[in-house]
């Protein structure tokens, strides 16, 4: 655990960090979870303009490096793999 600190000069991200650190490992796997779907949920596309516009985006992103395309052999075998625990 951390000595005394001067929470003055601590930034909201450190705080959060510390917090989320001493926590019990079922709390932070649930936070985790819980970051994770709210992260899909904003994936969630209603219109034709918004799919496209996501669609140029990740475009630009990967143009200038901002992200990484996933190799097709990791597409096919996560597929392949989704797929199988359906037929389950």
């Amino acid at each position: 655990m951390q000595a005394a600190a001067n929470y003055q000069d601590m930034s909201a991200v450190d705080a959060l960090w510390t917090l989320y650190r001493q926590q019990p490992q079922r709390v932070r796997d649930a936070f985790r979870s819980r970051i994770a779907q709210d992260e899909i949920s904003g994936l969630c596309i209603s219109t034709d303009d918004e799919a496209k516009a996501l669609t140029l985006q990740r475009g630009r992103d990967i143009k200038a490096r901002r992200t990484k395309l996933i190799p097709h052999e990791v597409v096919m075998a996560e597929m392949e793999q989704m797929l199988a625990n359906y037929a389950d």
